[in-house]
């Protein structure tokens, strides 16, 4: 290994060592606690220690932490570099196999010179003794056949660690792969529906140059301060309520100098629920949905009614219906609805519910989403 290849290598190995997910330092602080636990039992069972109840557990925390360093230094490092973001193969099984056995004889080495300091000399391999229920001594444990045989036992420990820390982190991996794809799927769906929005903007305002060239310039003006927010917002898989009402108010603004009394607004979104994601522009697209097919087809006023309300401590309520008076004329290929339903599938699996109602005069999509 030359020295520029060494350098990349203690780079990496640096940043793998020195980091570590929440969950695993959960799990880590979870298992040495477990561990402290069942060390000082066993320790009290197997040595002489006249009372000396501090020193052994003392020496069950050293032992502990001894463990931890390597795992957490020696194996998981390996693993990570070596195994786990890389195809598995026969070689690199072996190699591993090979390199645990070094690994090994390193912690048992470790654990027996903290038994070679006077304060943990009564911990020491020669002191270990089992006893009866009469408290004689049933057998001495000879020091080097018992080595051989904390070794061959640690040895199986390690391979264990390996394999359940292999596991855990593919498990996480798998789960981490299957978000970001979720989230491409949903950008990608996002991405789909600005072609309809910037056609439905432009068709507002190409209808309103030939009825007021002054309303066509302010709807111009308003354009694009409503592209300057949905520009930024549609980059973002999902947004949080407040946005995107944001940007669906200048949608209805633009709509309003169109279609001026027309257009009525019944809106009433709990502020508690302001702060809750949805996909992006999912508002926007039933919104645009209920001037297409509800309100811009006829020529008497009607009205949108936007609402999101708590249901539970688990779950929320949103909800847009719009008023109907006569059938709208405006094709309809049900896509925006479908992309909507396709998202929210994507964002929440089985945990929302879609109801949709029509009668003869009103319209309705009803959500119901769990509470974040």
């Amino acid at each position: 290994m030359n020295k520029q290849a060494f350098y990349d290598w203690w780079r990496e190995y640096r940043a793998i060592a020195f980091s570590s997910t929440k969950s695993y330092k959960i799990v880590t602080v979870v298992g040495l606690t477990l561990n402290l636990f069942m060390s000082v039992s066993i320790l009290q069972a197997m040595i002489t220690h006249n009372g000396q109840y501090s020193a052994i557990v003392l020496r069950a925390v050293v032992d502990g932490l001894w463990f931890f360093l390597i795992t957490h230094f020696f194996i998981r490092s390996y693993l990570k570099i070596k195994i786990t973001h890389s195809a598995l193969s026969g070689a690199k099984v072996w190699r591993f196999l090979a390199f645990l056995i070094p690994v090994s004889v390193i912690h048992i080495a470790g654990a027996v010179g903290v038994g070679q300091f006077e304060y943990f000399a009564f911990t020491d391999v020669n002191s270990l003794k089992l006893f009866n229920d009469q408290g004689e001594t049933e057998f001495d444990i000879q020091k080097l056949p018992f080595i051989a045989l904390l070794i061959f036992n640690t040895y199986i420990v390690f391979l264990a660690w390996a394999i359940v820390y292999t596991f855990w982190h593919q498990q996480i991996n798998r789960r981490k792969v299957q978000k970001e794809m979720h989230q491409a799927q949903i950008q990608q769906l996002t991405n789909q529906l600005n072609p309809h929005f910037l056609f439905n903007a432009f068709n507002s305002i190409r209808a309103l140059i030939y009825e007021d060239k002054d309303k066509a310039a302010d709807t111009v003006t308003q354009l694009s301060e409503l592209f300057r927010t949905h520009l930024q917002a549609h980059l973002k898989a999902k947004s949080t309520l407040e946005d995107e009402w944001n940007v669906c108010s200048r949608y209805l603004a633009i709509e309003g100098i169109r279609l001026e009394e027309r257009l009525q607004l019944g809106v009433t979104l709990d502020d508690e629920l302001l702060g809750q994601q949805i996909p992006t522009l999912t508002l926007l697209t039933l919104i645009e949905n209920a001037i297409k097919h509800g309100i811009s087809p006829n020529s008497e006023p009607g009205k949108i009614m936007v609402s999101a309300n708590k249901i539970s401590d688990k779950k929320w309520h949103l909800s847009v219906g719009n008023t109907i008076d006569k059938p709208s004329q405006a094709d309809g290929t049900n896509t925006g609805m479908k992309n909507v339903k396709q998202r929210l599938s994507l964002m929440f699996g089985k945990k929302y519910q879609w109801v949709q109602t029509k009668t003869d005069s009103f319209f309705e999509v009803k959500m119901e989403l769990p509470l974040a």
